[in-house]
């Protein structure tokens, strides 16, 4: 972090175990995520372009390529097999082949993790949203070590996303 930036641990959870979560409002869920992610990729590609003629000492940073960035849907069926999806296509694919049904659980995974500052003393922004499904609960986490207002952005969307789903209250769940 620059000197004048405070490291910092943001752990939110979020509970929205009472939202129906179907295959087409999950599907919208996961083309949202899988966007965030390109634009992502998109930011830490035109960073490294930016400082790929510079000599090592004059790099700085915005957004610099890290190797903990992943988008995945994991699928864990019925008979606790596990299936990973690496973008949409692929989640609509394991939905045509049958593999959604009666599901024990799914997550989305979105590490967003980059490099900030100078070549020589960047450091590590970790990013981590997770989004559990689970039959009575549902949760939505984020984990950082940073306030990163573009990554505030994204964990008040998904927010906005989840809490405009259908919810319905249970005897397991009442909110």
């Amino acid at each position: 972090m620059n000197n004048n930036e405070k490291e910092i641990n943001i752990e939110h959870e979020f509970d929205y175990s009472n939202i129906i979560p179907t295959i087409d409002n999950i599907g919208n869920l996961i083309k949202y995520c899988e966007s965030i992610y390109n634009q992502f990729l998109k930011l830490i590609d035109e960073d490294e372009k930016r400082n790929e003629q510079l000599k090592y000492e004059y790099k700085n940073y915005q957004y610099g390529k890290c190797y903990g960035n992943r988008f995945e849907i994991s699928i864990f069926t019925e008979n606790y097999t596990r299936i990973s999806c690496k973008d949409y296509d692929s989640y609509l694919q394991k939905v045509n082949e049958g593999y959604l049904k009666n599901v024990n659980s799914l997550s989305i995974y979105l590490d967003l993790d980059f490099l900030r500052g100078p070549f020589n003393d960047s450091k590590i922004y970790e990013n981590l949203f997770e989004i559990s499904f689970r039959p009575y609960k549902i949760k939505f986490f984020r984990k950082s070590n940073n306030n990163d207002e573009k990554i505030n952005q994204i964990e008040n969307v998904i927010n906005s996303v989840l809490y405009q789903l259908p919810k319905e209250n249970s005897i397991f769940c009442t909110k």
